[in-house]
């Protein structure tokens, strides 16, 4: 007995000393793959002058001569998981190269401006901000900052759902949120305490995304076959389906499943997992970037440009160079140019990838078929509205607006997708002007609205082959029609006073999105949700079947900002090579290790 007990004491303290051990070498060990640049001065002098040089560093024009000497990693596409993938490598002494087609780098993190007025196109607002904020201030030269929707009167009130023409108030917390709910539905306060704690839980069941940094596949395989039960069960299951298990007050699921325009899919349809990280996302409120969205990709960049690398735009990669080893070893540019390096990185998106930049003799039937059984996520049609008045003026809030006209949200879309002249429209409202602090510093006497409505593509689809601005007058009748709609029952409804103060109008289809981000059918949130996506953890990873090439962007991870800032993480990792069984033990990853540098 007592030879037992020592026993079990020796293996307490080995168990015990291991964790120290573990918890030191996690604590202490700078990147895998890190090189300290010896020529620091020289590379800070370089950027220096590049920054001097170009006014605005996300308008960097491609050209060949300032394409750095030695490049470690050409990365295609500047969103932000081509972005978050440059700034992390850079980080460990890599030479980056970005190459981006469209006339600005950031993807939809990116701003532009016309005629005085500065809009976004795709960050509307973030969620989860403590946790976000830690891995952008480990990639951004200076932190970015932060401005909190909602006032402290409102509860910081970040989403307003109007559903048949009554407003409910998402606010900052689960307290606040709850309140809301003791507010307007008393009887059902106590399912939805339980529902939130259910999100919080489902939410957390992310594994499936972690074990893509694992090398070996039939390991990652294995160990989501055994920890990915929850996942699995709550990813099969409808967000509606979901949301039934707790109530069956149709008004209530309606504002439960309010937000599903942030994963622009049926709440019918979505998943509810996806639907519990949407919830579970936003739950502690929403935030903006201070300065405009596009200081996301302006506060990246410069560290890209920190260890001699560059981020280029206006010039497109026409295809990636495979040799007759399966080896990717470089890119070739639109205009014949030949660019090398020894990493090559897509990130601009599965299908582009697949489909138009990899020689069709390199692409397994396989991945093909996968890329067409899934399809595309879904496009939008967006207003974008200038007005000659500071947000003051008409008491614009920083809380979206999402007007839902039924709470029967299938009968309400397939009404919509089929009539979108004359339906009622489903649409989302935001202003960036007064979720900016320092808006009225950098546009005074101006405010902004940005609108838009889930559009199918068919109902453009005839015009894809035109060129832009060239479409004809069939086309701009129909984008007017849904613009003058939208500004109708969406921008003067809630605000009827802002059409005296309406001074510039753009409106932008799903073929905008082709021209600009180069998407096949206007998607916003790449590949498709559906279940199959997530059904295997082998064919969506950061590293493929073609040595030396590698895949990030929301396609790999998740939609949004927030996956695709992940992915990143998750790539570099995979190029570093995190996920051996040492890593697995002791929970060493690259956003610790670059925390150490």
């Amino acid at each position: 007995m007592f030879q037992i007990v020592c026993l079990l004491f020796l293996c307490g303290c080995s168990y015990n000393l291991l964790k120290i051990l573990l918890h030191v070498y996690k604590k202490k060990l700078l990147p895998k793959m890190y090189k300290k640049l010896h020529n620091q001065t020289e590379l800070l002098k370089r950027k220096t002058e590049i920054l001097e040089k170009i006014p605005d560093i996300t308008r960097d024009g491609y050209s060949k001569k300032k394409i750095p000497v030695g490049l470690d990693t050409i990365i295609i596409g500047s969103g932000i998981g081509g972005l978050s993938c440059g700034a992390i490598l850079s980080k460990i002494g890599k030479k980056v190269l970005v190459l981006e087609q469209h006339y600005i780098a950031g993807g939809c993190t990116h701003t532009f401006e016309d005629k005085g007025y500065e809009f976004d196109t795709g960050v509307h607002y973030i969620g989860n901000i403590e946790k976000r904020k830690k891995v952008f201030d480990l990639l951004t030269e200076k932190p970015i900052e932060w401005d909190q929707m909602g006032k402290l009167e409102n509860g910081y009130c970040y989403d307003e759902i109007n559903i048949e023409g009554k407003m409910y108030y998402l606010r900052s917390g689960e307290y606040l949120f709850l309140k809301e709910i003791e507010n307007t539905f008393p009887d059902e306060l106590k399912n939805v305490k339980r529902y939130i704690q259910d999100v919080k839980k489902i939410a957390s069941k992310d594994m499936f995304f972690l074990l893509k940094v694992i090398k070996w596949k039939w390991l990652s395989g294995f160990l989501n076959l055994i920890a990915g039960r929850q996942f699995r069960k709550y990813l099969h299951m409808t967000a509606l389906e979901g949301v039934q298990q707790y109530t069956s007050n149709k008004e209530l699921q309606a504002v439960l499943l309010g937000q599903f325009g942030d994963y622009g899919k049926l709440p019918s349809k979505e998943s509810f997992f996806l639907h519990c990280s949407i919830v579970n996302h936003y739950l502690n409120g929403g935030w903006f970037p201070r300065g405009g969205s596009s200081m996301i990709a302006k506060q990246l960049i410069p560290t890209i440009l920190h260890s001699g690398g560059r981020v280029l735009v206006r010039k497109k990669v026409k295809q990636i160079l495979v040799n007759a080893k399966k080896q990717a070893y470089g890119v070739e540019m639109e205009n014949g140019d030949k660019i090398f390096a020894k990493t090559i990185i897509s990130a601009c998106g599965i299908p582009n990838t697949w489909k138009r930049l990899v020689d069709k003799q390199f692409v397994p039937k396989s991945i093909k078929q996968n890329i067409d059984d899934l399809g595309v996520s879904c496009s939008f049609m967006y207003v974008f509205v200038g007005m000659k008045c500071t947000p003051e003026t008409l008491q614009l809030r920083s809380s979206n607006i999402w007007h839902w006209p039924d709470k029967d949200y299938d009968k309400m879309m397939n009404e919509f997708d089929k009539y979108p002249l004359i339906a009622p429209m489903p649409m989302f409202i935001g202003f960036p002007c007064a979720k900016d602090s320092m808006w009225n510093t950098r546009y005074p006497n101006k405010s902004n609205a940005v609108i838009l409505t889930m559009m199918k593509y068919e109902h453009v689809k005839q015009w894809e082959k035109e060129k832009q601005g060239k479409r004809g007058k069939d086309y701009e009748d129909f984008k007017q029609k849904m613009g003058n709609r939208i500004l109708e029952e969406g921008l003067y409804h809630y605000y009827p006073e802002a059409r005296k103060y309406v001074d510039y109008v753009e409106v932008a289809s799903p073929l905008t999105f082709n021209h600009y981000i180069n998407s096949l059918q206007g998607e916003a949130y790449g590949l498709e949700n559906y279940p199959s996506r997530f059904k295997t953890i082998d064919w969506l990873r950061p590293e493929t079947h073609i040595e030396n090439l590698f895949l990030t962007g929301q396609d790999i991870c998740t939609l949004g900002i927030t996956g695709a800032l992940m992915s990143g993480v998750i790539t570099t990792s995979r190029i570093c090579n995190y996920g051996t069984l040492l890593d697995l033990v002791s929970g060493r990853n690259i956003i610790q290790d670059l925390s150490n540098l």
